[in-house]
């Protein structure tokens, strides 16, 4: 094997293809593996009573000790707390019935929050903030029903099957969104390179993903759009 020109060199596809190996061969720590589900995790902990009991578990000496020994998390590390009245339920509380489309030449005048993994379940407040921000400057916001992890967490682990299965769970319901004209935004600006970027250089062939691609803003490019 040649390595091509040292400026040349796609220093994070070579990494990614690393990971990827590292990942098939089995040498991925169990730790890293329960961390980069964050759906998972989520949806367990997000659980009415036992969002309580585990914000109470990791926020005692005890449980941070456990934490530490079995996941390799230091004691010292701050830790998301999590919420069972998600992210999902408060953007819908919020909805303004009667909000006209407006299009503009650069916005369709709707959007699709994809609510992601970290603030459905730990920082809810922030969907509902950037919900209220769309609909003060009347722009109708619908939430999407069913989502996966965007699958970042474990293109990072190099995990690519995984990431394989979140695209297949989320495409079908995102498109159907892109389709109906939605734009669609995420507050978390890795989700929503996943799905600009990632997924579709991973699969210049799958439509549907082209389509969720072209259809898919960060909220303040899609806010500086509508403002020009």
């Amino acid at each position: 094997y040649v390595p091509p020109h040292p400026w040349n060199i796609d220093f994070p596809h070579l990494m990614l293809r690393a990971k990827a190996v590292k990942f098939r061969k089995g040498e991925t720590r169990m730790r890293d593996k329960v961390l980069s589900s964050t759906d998972l995790v989520g949806s367990i902990a997000g659980i009415p009573v036992v969002s309580q009991i585990v914000n109470a578990v990791n926020q005692s000496g005890f449980g941070r000790s456990v934490l530490d020994k079995a996941l390799g998390v230091h004691p010292a590390a701050p830790i998301p707390s999590y919420h069972s009245d998600s992210g999902r339920k408060r953007v819908a509380r919020g909805d303004k019935p009667g909000l006209a489309v407006k299009a503009t030449p650069e916005t369709r005048g709707k959007v699709a929050l994809f609510t992601t993994c970290y603030c459905n379940r730990n920082e809810p407040d922030i969907d509902d903030d950037l919900a209220a921000v769309f609909r003060h400057n009347g722009i109708p916001v619908s939430v999407i029903p069913q989502e996966r992890c965007c699958g970042m967490p474990k293109l990072e682990l190099g995990d690519l099957d995984s990431v394989a299965e979140h695209k297949a769970a989320n495409m079908p319901v995102l498109v159907r969104y892109a389709k109906q004209g939605y734009a669609i935004v995420s507050a978390v600006p890795s989700c929503t390179l996943m799905f600009k970027q990632e997924l579709p250089l991973m699969f210049p062939d799958c439509a549907d993903t082209q389509l969720v691609k072209a259809a898919m803003f960060d909220p303040f490019e899609y806010l500086v759009a509508r403002h020009k």
